[in-house]
């Protein structure tokens, strides 16, 4: 299972990538730490709240059936909201032990029907 530290990094890491403070586009909660309201952005970018989470190393068989879950994955940052002002792909990968997360990303994100 993928650490919590590991998930902060990989926030951080998206959040790096926006021009607007990370915690003016996160739910108005309060929240604990800062590493909960990273945790937050994680679980949100997981399901797709920042755009579609799309896992690009997954195999799959002549019958579209999964064979190897994703461990690598993808999501768009919009130029509106990039300091590079354009689009930019953040890349990010979840190699611990495999949990059906990176299953359930892809098959969501593959199908867009988050």
């Amino acid at each position: 299972m993928i650490s919590d530290n590991k998930k902060i990094e990989i926030a951080k890491d998206f959040a790096k990538l926006h021009e607007t403070p990370f915690a003016a586009w996160m739910p108005d909660k309060d929240y604990l730490s800062d590493d909960e309201r990273y945790l937050a952005v994680y679980d949100n970018l997981i399901i797709g709240v920042y755009g579609d989470c799309y896992g690009i190393n997954a195999e799959y068989d002549d019958d579209g059936e999964l064979i190897n879950e994703a461990t690598e994955f993808e999501v768009e940052v919009d130029q509106f909201e990039s300091k590079s002002d354009r689009s930019n792909l953040f890349f990010f990968e979840i190699t611990s032990e495999l949990t059906g997360a990176g299953k359930f990303i892809e098959d969501h994100g593959r199908h867009g029907d988050w």
